[in-house]
């Protein structure tokens, strides 16, 4: 038996973040298998031949095939809100399909671990659905109404009844809608919101503690970020994963690291952005070697109000 399988949605625009996450992820974690639906086929094609040890890979015609439900979801909305639909869909045919693993989760692609995934399921190993708050700072408080209390960029689950029972759940809620724009009396946002009430569905439900379980633009000014005996700690809590949420593509050594504000803090730099865009850099200038077709992803920076770039 596997300890961990992971599901991913992978469009072409966020396959040069797949790299960095999954070296992060191949360090921090000695036994996985990543699933991922290829959206289209310059990602299966890239992928399939490139043939990372750890990644099976599945074609879109293999999920819609004969499935009306996502046929009728697909027609009613765009293709951001579709990816997001598929999430739990996707994650429920890897529960199904390989059947195998102790642990399974949704991660997006623009992760990137710092220290061991076993942190977040050792803090409760007989939970059988794992959530992560937001901790949003100040500025972001707000947010709590319009995408949620929890993130669902990495959502856990132990292989049992129970956490199938809310994977299925998610599938069927997302199906019906799942929308960019914030609905705030409905309380949905895309796939994020109908997790919001699983504590109160299900039993064993364990919010995560660490705060260095998915980090991000909205919560990192909370912390005191720091670096010892080459570990990046929030105060003084290790940083496990770092959620790269809003990092935009300007270039293959250029990069707009947060589309809110202009990041002060040059320890938040140096210890997590910087490792993270040289690791991405790396990955745009290898996948452009074998494949100089490809450069999907990129966003011209005359399109972005709020500039904050970086370059190396």
């Amino acid at each position: 038996m596997s300890k961990y399988h992971l599901s991913m949605i992978l469009s072409e625009s966020n396959l040069f973040k797949l790299i960095p996450m999954y070296v992060s992820l191949e360090k921090y974690c000695s036994d996985f298998k990543l699933f991922i639906l290829c959206m289209d086929e310059f990602v299966y094609h890239i992928l399939n031949k490139i043939a990372f040890k750890n990644i099976i890979l599945v074609q879109i015609n293999d999920i819609e095939e004969n499935n009306y439900d996502l046929e009728v979801a697909k027609s009613n909305r765009i293709f951001h809100e579709y990816c997001w639909t598929l999430k739990p869909i996707f994650l429920y045919y890897v529960v199904n399909k390989y059947n195998n693993a102790e642990y399974y989760a949704h991660v997006d692609a623009d992760l990137f671990f710092f220290s061991e995934l076993d942190y977040i399921f050792n803090e409760n190993p007989n939970a059988s659905i794992f959530l992560i708050d937001h901790r949003n700072s100040e500025e972001f408080k707000h947010y709590y109404e319009l995408s949620g209390l929890y993130n669902t960029g990495f959502v856990g689950f132990k292989n049992n009844n129970e956490a199938k029972a809310a994977v299925k759940l998610w599938g069927d809620r997302c199906l019906k809608k799942c929308t960019i724009e914030y609905d705030i009396v409905n309380k949905t946002f895309g796939d994020q919101r109908y997790v919001e009430d699983w504590p109160d569905i299900f039993e064993n439900v364990h919010i995560v503690n660490s705060i260095g379980a998915n980090a991000a633009l909205w919560n990192i000014k909370n912390y005191k970020i720091s670096k010892k005996n080459n570990v990046v700690y929030l105060d003084d809590s290790p940083l496990i994963f770092y959620h790269f949420s809003g990092l935009m593509l300007l270039g293959s050594r250029e990069f707009n690291l947060c589309p809110y504000y202009h990041i002060e803090d040059e320890n938040i730099i140096n210890y997590i952005y910087d490792p993270y865009v040289r690791w991405l850099a790396k990955s745009i200038e290898n996948i452009n070697k074998e494949f100089p077709w490809f450069n999907a992803g990129f966003i011209d920076k005359k399109n972005i109000v709020n500039l904050n770039n970086y370059k190396i």
